[in-house]
């Protein structure tokens, strides 16, 4: 799978999956930190990480992404821009890129086909 995104909100699923498939590149859904282990496998090159989704907890769950593939998926994450100590900590904790939700959906093929293809 060459996009995995972890999201619980379905207008979300719904923009991110059609932007992936506008440019040509899989993406599977995992609604929760504890559905992602069934979706990662290796060949992933990105995995988008809505903010919001209930459970979220970047120091934990981005060094859980990097160990479990051998292959290092680039990892994004998004969230809104009122949730700035949230967006700092997934910064903190390794992620490849941080979006406000504006930020993320203004310029989203553009960001997935960029992240896909620097993972290559």
């Amino acid at each position: 799978m060459a996009i995995v995104l972890l999201c619980s909100d379905m207008m979300f699923m719904s923009r991110i999956s059609g932007a992936a498939a506008q440019i040509g590149v899989p993406c599977a859904t995992a609604m929760s930190p504890a559905a992602l282990s069934d979706k990662l496998v290796e060949g992933t090159r990105l995995v988008a990480v809505d903010l919001t989704t209930p459970g979220i907890e970047p120091s934990v769950l981005v060094p859980k992404i990097r160990t479990a593939l051998k292959t290092r998926p680039r990892i994004i994450a998004f969230g809104p821009h009122v949730h700035g100590e949230l967006l700092e900590e997934a910064e903190t904790s390794g992620c490849d890129a941080v979006f406000s939700n504006g930020q993320f959906f203004a310029r989203l093929p553009e960001v997935l086909s960029h992240f896909v293809d620097v993972a290559k």
